[in-house]
């Protein structure tokens, strides 16, 4: 199976928050039967910026360790999931897609289709349920897959 992760998710595991059970037990089931993971080029910018700016709010932390942390976690994401090619249409697409209030998101989604994911795999699923009704890939939240599939 082929599942595209919302930069939520892989936040909501980083920083434990309220789904980390969910997304920790899809994650390790998926990497168990072999499925392939994506994240966006896009995500892999912003959770490196968001864990940094996580990672600079622990102050007993030196810059050295800090950055060293931040390499841990990021080479930590790059052996578990794949990389999306940018297509340059996934991205017109993602601008001119009317359904679409938050631009952000219509990249996502026009990525993972891109990629022919099954399932888009977000916290914010209502940001692309319109999305889902035209497209063979699924949108599930964390809870929804582990109905569906686990």
């Amino acid at each position: 199976m082929k599942i595209f992760c919302d930069t939520n998710i892989i936040m909501e595991f980083l920083q434990q928050r309220q789904y980390v059970a969910e997304v920790n037990r899809i994650l390790t089931d998926s990497i168990q039967k072999g499925d392939d993971l994506f994240i966006s080029f896009g995500s892999f910018y912003t959770i490196t910026y968001l864990t940094e700016k996580y990672l600079k709010s622990d102050l007993s932390l030196s810059k050295e360790d800090r950055i060293n942390k931040l390499r841990y976690i990021l080479n930590g994401i790059l052996g578990t999931f794949k990389l999306c090619d940018l297509f340059t249409h996934s991205i017109s697409n993602g601008v001119n897609d009317p359904l679409f209030e938050d631009l952000e998101d219509s990249y996502q989604a026009h990525t993972a289709e891109d990629m022919g994911c099954e399932v888009l795999l977000t916290i914010n699923d209502q940001h692309y349920r319109h999305f889902s009704d035209d497209s063979a890939m699924k949108v599930m939240t964390p809870s929804e897959f582990i109905l569906s599939y686990l």
